[in-house]
């Protein structure tokens, strides 16, 4: 989040202590505002537009989904908080082939989905819907907010063989604690604002904070790939370093410098390591260290 004005942080300091819950509602529609969608930038339009576009709806909101290629094998690519699908333009072309489906989603309230809000559960829906299509995705790709997403899907069923994180989160209390912080919330709003989110939004269970993680079972080896650039000013490069301890399966890294958030998906030599990630042979633990 960008650092705020000056007066802003005043302004949230003294309501907080006034009214710590007028400012504890105020930080609430705040936090779920996704602003105006992301436009396709120029260099993605071909991409996006030679897409196959259906829309569903997902609980009460509609979802676009975007398909590349006719191939068995299927792709999923996940986007992160108020982005879309068309920034995965140059990858997309990098791992298409005839034997691949590149599937991926605007989720709602971003790029070109209606609304004007969303939650994890969405992309948890989008995703278990795209792999029910198939025998499982043979490469499930988060980026930023959505790598949080791959990592429930899978740990809650969704079977993946291979996963690829991309400038992570490692878990919701870093997503919070970072709008949190940008705020400078007072210890009283900040309780209250964590209260309102369990009940306005996930119906009062207080469980979030440990379920939504970029974690998986101590027992899956599905191979992951991190992706994360040391100057990222969005997602602190320590949350790369998190879901890289937590992860008992084998695992590649790939950590570069001066790319930040968003180019790092572009990236020449990032688009090489994720189509190699995305052909090599499985491996164990050992033989990935």
């Amino acid at each position: 989040m960008k650092p705020l004005p000056k007066w802003f942080r005043v302004f949230v300091r003294v309501i907080g202590t006034a009214s710590p819950r007028s400012m504890a509602f105020l930080a609430y529609r705040m936090f779920w505002n996704l602003g105006t969608p992301m436009a396709v930038r120029p260099d993605a339009v071909a991409v996006n537009n030679r897409a196959r576009r259906e829309t569903t709806m997902i609980g009460e909101r509609h979802t676009v989904i975007y398909r590349w290629g006719h191939g068995p094998e299927t792709v999923l690519l996940v986007h992160g908080w108020r982005g879309r699908a068309s920034q995965f333009a140059a990858l997309v072309e990098a791992l298409e082939s005839p034997e691949r489906t590149i599937v991926a989603f605007d989720a709602p309230g971003n790029g070109d989905s209606p609304g004007d809000r969303t939650d994890l559960r969405d992309y948890l829906a989008v995703i278990r819907l795209v792999a029910a299509e198939t025998n499982g995705l043979d490469l499930l790709v988060g980026h930023s907010f959505g790598v949080m997403g791959i990592f429930v899907a899978v740990r809650e069923g969704v079977r993946a063989k291979r996963m690829v994180s991309i400038a992570g989160t490692a878990d919701m209390n870093y997503t919070y604690g970072t709008f949190a912080r940008a705020l400078e919330l007072p210890s009283r709003v900040d309780t209250l604002l964590r209260r309102k989110i369990e009940r306005g939004v996930f119906d009062g269970d207080p469980g979030i904070w440990r379920r939504f993680v970029s974690e998986l079972d101590p027992t899956d080896q599905t191979p992951l790939l991190i992706v994360h650039d040391r100057d990222d000013r969005a997602v602190d490069f320590s949350q790369a370093e998190k879901i890289a301890a937590a992860h008992l399966g084998p695992i590649s890294e790939l950590y570069t410098s001066g790319l930040g958030h968003t180019r790092v998906l572009s990236d020449p030599a990032v688009l090489r390591a994720i189509t190699d990630f995305a052909s090599e042979p499985a491996r164990t633990r050992s033989e990935a260290e």
